[in-house]
């Protein structure tokens, strides 16, 4: 009876203990408290933005439409008409619609039952001389488009903690003051943390990508050697924006705090699960300004629109920018 009152005794300090030592960490205790109502604010204002419209109607020309895009639920979006038949072909619009003169040519996708309902709708409402084009394609499955988003959410996560937590963590634990009293510079030793970082970010992802692919069967219509290198530069930035968060940070809870402020956005407003389309145009702009943002419309681009270099240069270049900075700060700011 002595022994378990003992134990008891033990077991009510530690616990006093730990509570007293999480509370004096101002830092994560209050990061707790926020993050919840960060959360919730933050998906109602992302949610806010008006509803979808049920029809997407792609118009090359601006003069003179037909009375069809003036119906409530049909949104309407300009193209030039090779753009707007690539969209076509995979029922990412429903409608084609061009005025030429006194007559009215429109394009519908021959697998598309939002097309065919268009397509019936447009010949009761239009009163001039129509001309009939059809393309066909299948149409991009989530799967195809949720693909991109999963394999950089990981490389975000496998980059972020990989580096700012454990640098964190040789902090705490002493291990950096014991290499200050060696030769290695900070360079040196940042180097190869971002670089060890990268190897194993990459490896991850390239056996995930080819694994799912064997299973799924995902749509890969681009170039595999732009995918690779829109993987190398957006795992460089996201690795040296993990360095940046942890080049003074002291305490492990609080750096876990840091690391859920700058992944939360970026699961939230980088298109990982869903498309912003509907969300307020101010909340996409804000989305631009994250580096998973560009890591994602650049892969997409390759693997779904067959994309070349010119067209994901300003992602790349917007990308080494964040390299640049991230691993400059870091060498600036950094402390054993």
């Amino acid at each position: 009876m002595i022994s378990i009152m003992r134990s008891v005794r033990r077991m009510k300090a530690v616990f006093f203990a730990r509570n007293l030592e999480y509370l004096r960490d101002r830092a994560s205790f209050g990061w707790n408290l926020v993050f919840p109502v960060l959360i919730v604010f933050a998906l109602a204002v992302v949610f806010s933005g008006p509803p979808r419209a049920l029809f997407i109607v792609t118009a090359v020309t601006s003069d003179s439409l037909p009375d069809l895009l003036d119906f409530p639920g049909i949104e309407t979006i300009s193209s030039d008409r090779s753009k707007a038949l690539d969209r076509l072909s995979r029922q990412q619009t429903d409608l084609v619609v061009e005025v030429v003169e006194d007559s009215v040519l429109y394009w519908v996708n021959g697998n598309s039952a939002s097309g065919a309902i268009l397509e019936l709708l447009l010949e009761y409402t239009e009163s001039r001389p129509l001309e009939r084009g059809e393309t066909d394609g299948e149409a991009i499955r989530y799967v195809d488009w949720v693909v991109p988003g999963i394999l950089g959410m990981n490389m975000m996560y496998s980059a972020l903690w990989g580096v700012g937590y454990v640098v964190v963590r040789y902090r705490q634990s002493g291990y950096l003051r014991r290499l200050k009293a060696t030769p290695l510079t900070k360079f040196e030793f940042l180097s190869a943390q971002v670089l060890s970082r990268l190897l194993v970010t990459l490896t991850a992802s390239a056996i995930v990508f080819v694994g799912t692919n064997l299973i799924l069967d995902y749509k890969m219509v681009g170039s595999l050697g732009l995918l690779f290198l829109i993987a190398l530069v957006g795992g460089l930035a996201m690795i040296t924006l993990g360095l940046a968060i942890a080049c003074r940070t002291e305490s492990k809870e609080f750096a876990d705090g840091l690391l859920n402020a700058i992944t939360f956005p970026m699961l939230l407003l980088s298109d990982v699960w869903f498309s912003l389309d509907g969300s307020p145009h101010w909340v996409q702009i804000i989305a631009q300004v994250l580096p998973l943002t560009h890591v994602l419309e650049a892969a997409r681009a390759v693997m779904l629109d067959d994309a070349g270099m010119a067209d994901i240069t300003i992602h790349l270049a917007i990308l080494v920018g964040f390299c640049t900075v991230g691993m400059a700060l870091s060498i600036k700011l950094f402390k054993w």
